[in-house]
């Protein structure tokens, strides 16, 4: 009985805890309203509503974000700025 209700706590704290929102649910919703660009060094979302800033991790390890912008305006964040390029797959607009 006692490991039955050992599994039974375990399952609903499972539960509860899947069911918390996360900030990587929070980036996939915001990616579907962004649309993304790059190139070596830089990264670039244009993003409905607003405001929100671009945010990438550089292939020196440092994160760099754009300027505030909304309403299909591009926000870009430059890993020039901080002497590397930007590290592909890493960036996405974070509405602030």
């Amino acid at each position: 009985m006692k490991r039955v209700v050992s599994l039974l706590a375990a399952l609903v704290a499972a539960v509860g805890l899947a069911m918390v929102p996360t900030t990587a649910n929070a980036e996939i919703e915001q990616a579907a309203a962004c649309r993304p660009w790059y190139d070596s060094r830089t990264f670039g979302v244009s993003c409905s509503g607003g405001p929100y800033i671009a945010v990438a991790q550089c292939t020196n390890g440092r994160t760099v974000q754009g300027a505030s912008a909304s309403n299909g305006s591009w926000s870009y964040a430059y890993c020039a700025t901080v002497g590397s390029n930007y590290r592909i797959g890493t960036g996405y607009g974070l509405y602030i």
